[in-house]
């Protein structure tokens, strides 16, 4: 699945550390897990409205000119509720807001317009019968566990003509959604009415076909949320303010696209979540017009003398010793490849980066002016000896506490008189099988010889001449 597309936005490094919307949610984290919730927010994809009515407009145009589309709004309906009153017009939709269905109920409306009859806006059962309708499409922006288009479906085949139709396969239904779970499909074949046994003439399944720009696994976490996934799942697992039903977002789905019309409830708890304990990024399951204005910048601008975000010093200080290496970056800065990734593409479009990662001058001086240098996390330089240099001993390690020092020098009076090494320290060249006390297992033994080996002339004196 390639996110990487114009198709997407997300925000960049810059946008996340210089926001103060952004920065008060960041704070509600603990201390140590505020760059996780970075780059959790750095892995969200966001999809503008143009966007998605352009992607609705070339799906509509895939299907057969040579049919009549009825087309229709997915909602979410009250259970065991039909979705046809009782003069069989579909039901009346209610004044207040819907949320996504709002923006796909007025694309429709503009595809019907200029169809030249080829598309039908939500038609009622009469008008369904007079056009000989057999192809229904039902329309969503994204379908996670598959629930709510399982229960429109069957709100659907509630009313005994369409039931009937549908058990003789006189209509096909196509869900058209933008995004969807390869799971869902499987849900809401299981869940709709009618039944898939290959003696069927007709197999539910051949009377229902899906149409999405992404598909994607739930269990595939690495796809949406990089190499840093789990501690990213552990970051939304642990956060106790929200319900544990929403933490992973709702059916523990871990979605990773939201729209500019709405925000599916699939995605972490902690990005819309909103309660006396938490404030959300997107409360409300509504991008906010601050997050909208924040997408919709063209340039990140001049940076001139304004503060640049820790992270970034903390880049430029890591080049200043030498690590370029992008593996090294991310594992000292302890993020993954692609948030690093990130942060370096952004160094470099500010300029104190050149492509290979070499300082420029305003880089260099803006490393000076933030004299902040020393403010990398320290980094464990000791040797690492394995076991098998040493003869029966455990693993000599250099000392690093009062603890380990007083538990080794009762293991070995040598190292307190290393010819090389401090007082206390284990010299480095001689940990080895000199330094350590032959293990008791270890004996001598004569050199092998072949079993194979025919002595010929026998024992001494034994030969006969």
């Amino acid at each position: 699945m390639d996110l990487s597309g114009a198709k997407f936005q997300k925000l960049s490094i810059g946008a996340i550390e210089q926001s103060p919307e952004i920065q008060a949610w960041v704070s509600q984290f603990n201390g140590g897990q505020s760059q996780v919730a970075k780059a959790l927010l750095s892995h969200v994809c966001f999809v503008s409205r143009d966007e998605f009515s352009s992607w609705l407009r070339r799906s509509i145009e895939q299907l057969s000119p040579d049919e009549v589309h009825a087309l229709y709004s997915v909602r979410k309906l009250p259970k065991d509720n039909s979705f046809w009153d009782v003069t069989g017009k579909p039901i009346v939709r209610p004044g207040s807001s819907l949320g996504s269905e709002d923006l796909v109920y007025s694309l429709i409306s503009n595809l019907v317009r200029s169809s030249n009859g080829r598309l039908l806006d939500h038609p009622s059962l009469s008008v369904l019968k007079a056009k000989r309708v057999k192809c229904f499409v039902l329309i969503d922006d994204s379908i996670g566990s598959g629930d709510r288009v399982s229960g429109f479906i069957n709100s659907i085949l509630m009313h005994p003509t369409l039931l009937s139709w549908w058990s003789f396969g006189w209509i096909k239904m196509y869900v058209i959604s933008f995004a969807r779970t390869r799971q869902a499909e499987a849900t809401i074949l299981s869940n709709i009415r009618g039944s898939d046994h290959r003696k069927r003439k007709f197999r539910k399944s051949e009377k229902l076909e899906f149409i999405s720009e992404i598909v994607y696994d739930i269990d595939w976490y690495e796809a949406r949320w990089g190499e840093q996934y789990a501690q990213i799942i552990n970051l939304c697992q642990r956060q106790t303010q929200i319900h544990e039903n929403f933490r992973l977002g709702y059916g523990g789905i871990m979605a990773h696209i939201v729209f500019y019309h709405s925000v599916p409830n699939n995605l972490p708890g902690v990005l819309w979540k909103k309660n006396k304990k938490w404030q959300g990024l997107m409360p409300g399951c509504a991008v906010p017009d601050w997050l909208l204005a924040l997408l919709d910048q063209l340039s990140p601008g001049k940076v001139g003398n304004t503060p640049i975000p820790d992270i970034l010093l903390k880049l430029l200080a890591l080049v200043k010793r030498g690590v370029r290496s992008v593996g090294s970056v991310a594992t000292r800065l302890g993020i993954d490849h692609q948030y690093t990734n990130a942060i370096i593409n952004h160094a470099t479009e500010l300029g104190f980066l050149t492509p290979q990662l070499r300082f420029t001058s305003a880089g260099l001086d803006r490393l000076v002016q933030s004299k902040k240098i020393e403010m990398l996390p320290k980094w464990d330089h000791n040797m690492y000896i394995p076991s098998s240099w040493c003869a029966g001993r455990a693993t000599v390690q250099p000392l690093t506490n009062e603890s380990s020092i007083a538990q080794r020098l009762a293991d070995s009076v040598e190292a307190l008189v290393s010819a090389d090494g401090d007082v206390g320290q284990t010299s480095l060249v001689r940990s080895d099988a000199k330094t350590a006390t032959p293990s008791l297992s270890l004996k001598s033994h004569l050199p092998s010889v072949s079993r194979m080996r025919i002595e010929t002339s026998g024992p001494k004196g034994s030969k006969e001449r």
